[in-house]
């Protein structure tokens, strides 16, 4: 069935390897915070904090099997480096909607 927002919910796909469970839970708990301090940078008008965060979360995502998270990512990255407060802010809004589906996809998500 689908998701109310009609977006599927995005799982790791490294849900399946034990030695990543860890990680993968502790990286999807803190992926509220780690999405809060993006939108406060960007509110801030801070953009290289943004693009720091960013690229920290894309490689993690990478990492831990959020590919379609860790591309989010690097186009915010590539958003920061021009000078386009539009363009940023819309990396953003993608950036934190997919990071609602990667926590949909979560097994302690309800």
């Amino acid at each position: 069935m689908g998701e109310p927002n009609g977006l599927e919910p995005i799982h790791s796909s490294r849900a399946d390897d034990p030695e990543a469970g860890d990680a993968i839970h502790a990286f999807v708990v803190g992926l509220a915070e780690r999405i809060d301090a993006l939108q406060d940078g960007e509110i801030a008008g801070d953009v290289d904090t943004v693009s720091g965060l960013a690229r920290d979360l894309g490689a993690l995502a990478g990492v831990l099997g959020f590919e379609p998270l860790a591309a989010s990512a690097a186009r915010l990255v590539e958003r920061c480096d021009e000078a386009d407060a539009d363009g940023l802010h819309k990396a953003v809004v993608d950036v934190t909607e997919i990071a609602q589906r990667v926590r949909q996809g979560h097994r302690g998500a309800a």
